[in-house]
């Protein structure tokens, strides 16, 4: 096995158990409010420092996993039968963009990580994450 393909497996693996991680997470959170939810009916299942505690435990394979694609971005790891049709047996061969074309790619996903960095940092982010959980169990009726 080829190291290109390695590291695809390897991000494939990463992103499936954070995936199942944040999943399993989910549903603690709602088990453990639906036994308080029981005892006091108006009180929300998804608050903010529930939230927090449980991202808190994924944030090393958030961060893993961001660090691997930017990895990959910056290595050009790129699966060579993504660009092509479903059902094709054989890879089609593409021309490659030109140098100009992937710095600018690679510069453009430094700055929106530095600046998705500086959000986190400013407490942006936890400000969205508890206005679309709240919006979110509004809109289904969980809270």
């Amino acid at each position: 096995m080829n190291g290109k393909k390695f590291f695809l497996i390897l991000q494939a693996v990463v992103c499936i158990v954070l995936a199942l991680w944040l999943a399993v997470g989910a549903v603690a959170i709602w088990v453990e409010g639906s036994a308080r939810k029981a005892e006091d009916p108006l009180e929300s299942i998804y608050t903010a420092e529930n939230v927090g505690a449980r991202l808190g435990q994924i944030l090393p394979a958030i961060l893993l996993s961001l660090c691997l694609m930017a990895a990959g971005i910056l290595l050009g790891v790129k699966d060579p039968r993504a660009d092509q049709p479903a059902g094709m047996n054989h890879p089609v061969r593409l021309k490659s963009p030109p140098k100009h074309q992937s710095l600018i790619k690679t510069a453009l996903v430094v700055v929106a990580v530095c600046l998705i960095l500086l959000g986190i940092l400013n407490g942006g982010a936890w400000d969205v994450l508890v206005k679309g959980t709240s919006i979110c169990t509004e809109c289904v009726g969980l809270g």
